[in-house]
């Protein structure tokens, strides 16, 4: 905790080196120009090392092409705004509609707001779950195939393909497409716009059928001066000249080749937030790009002009980047194959519209995958759910679920390849389980049970008497009964309204040569944020050298264990849980043998175990805390959001609370979560 709040005053900083960064990019634009061929008066230098120059397409040759052009930090409010001012001139004349990037939170389409993971998933048509990029370092390679790839193959446009790029990402995520022959010409324009235009209207004019023209510029101004200054608004303005210059150029095109059949398609990576920084933060405005096409998209699926959407609901309803090579495919007249689809999304020009916004759970049992989706047009066929190609179910047009439970296979991690197929527009849906077979909870597991509370019934009492479950103030409840994982009622703690405590009649568990951990938790994940939220502790979690022990939710669904003894610490982190979804939880402390261990068994992510790491810092005598107990979705001095400005109050659910004077094994543990019974039914 205490390095989350150090990193507070960091972002001031930032400021004046973007700042610094762009007077430096600014100052060396003069010398980049040269190797990208000058500026538009001048005649075309030398090309780039890294280009490869393909010889210009035969005359005649008509049919479908694509120019693609994505803009960096071009977010969909400031772009609808110039628009309406009449600054940005060119992409007025095309139909601009909101689109939503980042997948869904929570689930295992979830990826950062950031240009990377945005960028493969225009070029790719999925989620980082197939892409695999999660970051913007380049240390991992695209592992779905980008649009050249599925053109390509298809022999359409059967033309040279070209890239131009202004992204420092960029250049990495395509080098593969390069190597492979799917992609002719790769120019990596190292932040100069003026080098992109150039590069790619030498593409256009040359007969190229794709063209991927990427700028920096906008994004750029925005890291360095935010919105306002003029700089931002400069580099929208002077990037809707460029598109202007590549849109004549496509206009020449169309007139001297009346066969060629143009889509062109601008976009941006993501969202920025108000004050014009990326963040990682999975926030509405951090996950609205737009999109701007010169083709009529159906009605259903996109309005031109829409307001920006407010509500995560609202941007669920939005085309998705996911769409852009669905889109592009079937403008180039590639039939889609659903027994072999592994695309996100779906076409936007398409008369008659597939499902929309797909989303998978996990049943309680974590032996079921339901699929849920919109409709957003009527359909008189059916729809078709395929499992890795193999058709399973034939729905009612009118279906907007389907539970798959044919499954016979051993316990263990598995993904399923999901195709749904409406009006003959099939969609993909790469869904995660870890399949649990039934088990028997262990017998042992009665062995040194020192605390458990079933939390079936209020008041919550321990069945072996050795503490006490409520809430902190009386007469103030936050707790209330939820439907449980089982068949039974779970806790649910409203920070909002006020936190539970959770108090031993005797000596503090915490306080026992062994001692372990466990229960059953559900998160919707807005707690967690930089600065965290405590699920479980019994110390003052302002920061983790404090003494004591301490589970937290951080961003991304993270889980942090944490031990301390007032000025040293030992953690835990990095585990996750999906969200909206019941989770096994468990903490073991051998303090004798100085080892601990954390585990986290999710019914989507699997198990994620650190096991006997060495407790190295802590005085283990000190793993008590403050000694008055511990706070459920608080810390032990009940003022956790008050001692940590920007943390945040919030729901978490809880069930099947136990605590052991002995090390449980993960044997023992798994039986917890693939018996699909509580402890109770052991009668503890």
């Amino acid at each position: 905790m205490a390095a989350n709040h150090a990193a507070r005053g960091a972002h001031g900083n930032g400021r004046a080196l973007a700042r610094a960064a762009l007077s430096a990019l600014t100052a060396a634009m003069a010398a980049t120009l040269s190797a990208c061929g000058g500026d538009d008066t001048t005649a075309p230098g030398p090309a780039p090392a890294d280009t490869v120059t393909a010889a210009p397409a035969p005359a005649g040759q008509g049919g479908p092409r694509v120019l693609l052009v994505g803009i960096d930090g071009a977010t969909y409010a400031q772009v609808q705004g110039a628009i309406l001012r009449r600054e940005l001139p060119n992409l007025a004349q095309l139909n601009v509609v909101p689109a939503a990037t980042g997948g869904v939170p929570g689930t295992v389409t979830a990826q950062p707001a950031l240009d990377a993971p945005s960028w493969a998933t225009v070029l790719t048509g999925t989620w980082a779950n197939r892409h695999g990029i999660d970051d913007d370092t380049g240390s991992t390679p695209l592992q779905a195939p980008t649009v050249f790839r599925h053109l390509r193959d298809a022999g359409k446009p059967g033309l040279q393909q070209g890239a131009v790029t202004s992204s420092a990402v960029l250049p990495a995520l395509l080098r593969a497409a390069q190597g492979t022959g799917a992609l002719d010409t790769l120019v990596d324009c190292a932040g100069v716009d003026s080098c992109v235009t150039q590069n790619a209207l030498r593409q256009l004019q040359s007969g190229y059928g794709v063209v991927f023209a990427q700028y920096s510029a906008p994004a750029a101004a925005a890291e360095a001066g935010g919105f306002g200054g003029g700089a931002y608004a400069r580099g929208l303005a002077d990037t809707d000249k460029a598109l202007g210059e590549l849109l004549a150029a496509v206009a020449a095109r169309r007139q001297a080749q009346p066969g060629e059949d143009w889509l062109v398609l601008v976009t941006t990576s993501h969202g920025l937030d108000a004050t014009g920084a990326t963040t990682t933060a999975p926030t509405v405005e951090n996950r609205t790009a737009f999109l701007a096409t010169n083709k009529t998209l159906n009605a259903a699926l996109a309005r031109p002009g829409a307001a920006a959407p407010v509500t995560a609901a609202e941007l669920s309803a939005l085309p998705t980047e996911a769409d852009l090579v669905p889109t592009m495919l079937a403008h180039a007249g590639v039939a889609a194959d659903p027994a072999a689809s592994r695309l996100d999304g779906a076409p936007l020009q398409a008369a008659a519209a597939g499902v929309r916004a797909i989303g998978a759970s996990v049943g309680r049992y974590s032996d079921t995958i339901t699929l849920s989706w919109q409709n957003p047009t009527e359909s008189f066929g059916t729809t078709r759910v395929l499992r890795d190609g193999v058709v399973v179910a034939s729905l009612a047009p009118y279906a907007r679920e389907f539970t798959d439970s044919a499954f016979d296979m051993p316990t263990g991690l598995y993904r399923f390849n999901y195709t749904l197929v409406r009006n003959d527009v099939p969609v993909s849906y790469l869904a995660q389980i870890h399949y649990v077979r039934p088990v028997t909870l262990a017998p042992t597991l009665r062995d040194g049970l020192a605390t458990y509370f079933s939390m079936d019934s209020k008041p919550f009492a321990d069945s072996k008497g050795g503490a006490t479950l409520g809430p902190w103030v009386a007469g103030t409840d936050g707790g209330s009964l939820a439907d449980d994982n089982f068949t039974g009622k779970s806790l649910r703690v409203d920070s909002n309204v006020d936190a539970y405590k959770l108090v031993h009649n005797g000596a503090d568990i915490a306080l026992s040569p062994q001692f372990t951990i466990g229960f059953w938790f559900r998160t919707d994940c807005t707690q967690g944020n930089g600065t965290g939220a405590p699920v479980l502790a019994n110390k003052n979690y302002f920061s983790g050298n404090n003494a004591g022990i301490a589970i937290g939710l951080f961003g991304s669904c993270e889980l942090r264990f944490n031990l301390g003894s007032g000025n040293k610490r030992d953690d835990i982190n990095g585990m996750k849980v999906s969200a909206n979804q019941w989770a096994y939880l468990a903490l073991s402390v051998d303090a004798a043998a100085r080892r601990f261990s954390a585990y986290v068994i999710d019914p989507v992510l699997g198990l994620q175990k650190t096991e006997n790491k060495a407790i190295a810092n802590t005085d283990v005598t000190q793993l008590a805390g403050l000694g008055t107990g511990w706070g459920v979705n608080d810390d032990a001095t009940h003022n956790y959001v008050g001692n940590n400005p920007g943390a945040l109050k919030g729901v978490m659910g809880f069930n099947d609370l136990a605590m052991w004077t002995r090390v449980l094994t993960l044997d023992e543990l798994k039986t917890i979560t693939g018996a699909r019974q509580p402890l109770s039914t052991l009668n503890p």
